[in-house]
């Protein structure tokens, strides 16, 4: 079995293992996954749009939380 773990089950991995960054700013997150993918250019690299999707997939991730949270989950 490999020890690589799909999309963003990897990325919490990372964080976790505080191989990514702790912080909500999109741009530092869109700084890391571009160093992190660089020799794959399949993959988006393009930093503006990179910026938008992190802020989007942080602030999905911030309401989930803040919705458990109200529902005392």
């Amino acid at each position: 079995m490999s020890d690589e773990l799909p999309g963003m089950l990897e990325v919490a991995r990372g964080v976790a293992e505080q191989r990514w960054p702790h912080t909500m700013d999109a741009r530092i997150w869109a700084i890391e996954w571009a160093k992190q993918i660089a020799k794959t250019p399949q993959i988006a690299t393009d930093e503006g749009a990179m910026i938008g999707w992190f802020a989007n997939a942080i602030m999905a991730g911030y309401d989930t939380a803040k919705q458990r949270a109200a529902r005392g989950e």
